[in-house]
C-alpha cells in the first residue's frame, strides 16, 4: 500500500529484503523484476491463516535460497514468473486468502495432441522420500513483558501404528510465535509426504498458453504397463505359449524376432491357443493394453528453451474423485492428527 512501519507479514520481509539497498539485494534488483501483484494476495492468505514471521534476520544469508527454504513454513512457494520474482500461496484459495476444498481451478489441459513428442518423462520421488513420520514442530511462546520460552509440539496421524513412525523435527523458532501456526505447518508436511508421489516434465508450444508457476493443470498420458503375465512366446508352427491361457480371439501385441531389437505391432487371432499368422511365428510377445492415466499438478516452473518451445516443470497434487486437493483436506481436518503439546 505504500506504507512504510513494522510488520510481520513475510511477504513484507521478502519484498524489503528484495528491494531495500543497505539491508538486502535493491542494489541488484530491480523493482520491475518483482510482481508485486501476487505478493499483495499472498499477503492476504498469509494474515487470513494468522501465519505470521515474528523474529529478525541477525546474520548474513543467501537471500534467494533463504527464501525458497522459508515459504513452505507459510504453505508458500517462491517462484519466477514471467521473469520476476513471486510469492504465492502452495494451497487453493480465495481472494480472500481462505483455504478452499473445492474442484481445483484449472488452468490448462495437456494430451499428446499439444505435448511435444518425445519430451514427457516422469520424476518419482524416491521410497525414503514418501514415508509417513511423526512431525516434533520447535516454536516460541511470547508473554507480554517476559522472555520467550521455547515450546514443542508433536504431531501424528490419528490412526493405528502412527506412534511407530519414524520422527522429523521442524525449528520454526526463528519465526513462529503461535501453536496453531506450528500445527498446520506439521499438517501440510505430513500430508505432502504422505500424497505426492512424483513431478512430470514435458515441453509444448508457447501458442495459446497462459499459465504461470502456481496455476493447476491437467495431464492425460497413455502408457503400456508392463506385466509379467502378458508375455508369451509363438513357436514355428504358431503355438502360443503364455503366462496366462488366452481364450479365442484377437489380441493387440507388440512382438519381436528372437534375434530383433526392434519391437512392431501387430493384432494376433487366437485360435485353441494357436495363431495362423505365419509372420509371427518364432517370435516373442507382449500383449498391448495401454492405460490412460489422468492427473492434476501444480505448474514448478516454466522455461523457453532454444527451440522456441515451452519447458514445463510440474508437482502433482494428489485429488479426490470430485477433484478436490487431498492435501487441502488434510490441513483442514486437524481431527485426523493427534496432537501432543
Amino acid at each position: 500500500a505504500g506504507t512504510v512501519g513494522a510488520s510481520n507479514k513475510f511477504t513484507d520481509l521478502v519484498y524489503y529484503l528484495l528491494t531495500d539497498k543497505t539491508a538486502g539485494a535493491g542494489g541488484v534488483v530491480s523493482p520491475n523484476l518483482i510482481e508485486t501483484a501476487d505478493f499483495a494476495k499472498t499477503a492476504s492468505f498469509l494474515e487470513q491463516n494468522q501465519l505470521f514471521f515474528d523474529g529478525a534476520i541477525d546474520s548474513p544469508i543467501n537471500l534467494r535460497q533463504f527464501i525458497a527454504d522459508t515459504a513452505p513454513y507459510f504453505l508458500c512457494s517462491f517462484v519466477i514468473s514471467n521473469g520476476k520474482f513471486s510469492l504465492v500461496p502452495a494451497l487453493p484459495c480465495e481472494v480472500s486468502g481462505a483455504i478452499i476444498n473445492k474442484p481445483v481451478e484449472l488452468k490448462g489441459l495437456f494430451t499428446s495432441g499439444n505435448i511435444i513428442e518425445d519430451s514427457f518423462s516422469v520424476d518419482y520421488l524416491q521410497t525414503e522420500e514418501r514415508k509417513d513420520f511423526q512431525a516434533i514442530v520447535r516454536y516460541r511462546k511470547e508473554r507480554r513483558n517476559q522472555l520467550s520460552e521455547e515450546a514443542t509440539l508433536s504431531v501424528r496421524w490419528a490412526e493405528a501404528g502412527s506412534d511407530t513412525y519414524p520422527i522429523e523435527s521442524f525449528d520454526l523458532t526463528q519465526f513462529c510465535t503461535s501453536r496453531e501456526h506450528a500445527f498446520i505447518v506439521a499438517r501440510y508436511f505430513m500430508s505432502i509426504r504422505r500424497r505426492i508421489t512424483h513431478s512430470v516434465r514435458f515441453k509444448t508450444t508457447p501458442f495459446g498458453i497462459a499459465l504461470a508457476p502456481g496455476d493447476y493443470i491437467r495431464v492425460l498420458t497413455e502408457a503400456s504397463p508392463y506385466q509379467p503375465a502378458n508375455n508369451g512366446v509363438i513357436s514355428s508352427d504358431g503355438t502360443i505359449t503364455a503366462a496366462t491361457t488366452l481364450t479365442d480371439g484377437t489380441y493387440n501385441i507388440l512382438y519381436a524376432g528372437v534375434e530383433e531389437d526392434e519391437l512392431k505391432t501387430a493384432k494376433m487371432g487366437v485360435i485353441n491357443g494357436k495363431t495362423a499368422d505365419p509372420a509371427l511365428f518364432n517370435t516373442i510377445f507382449t500383449i498391448d493394453s495401454p492405460t490412460v492415466s489422468s492427473n492434476t499438478y501444480a505448474v514448478e516452473q516454466l522455461t523457453l528453451d532454444s527451440e522456441g518451445l515451452v519447458e514445463v516443470l510440474a508437482t502433482e497434487v494428489p485429488t479426490s474423485s470430485a477433484f478436490n486437493s487431498l492435501i487441502v483436506q488434510d490441513v483442514l481436518s486437524p481431527a485426523s492428527f493427534i496432537v501432543e503439546g
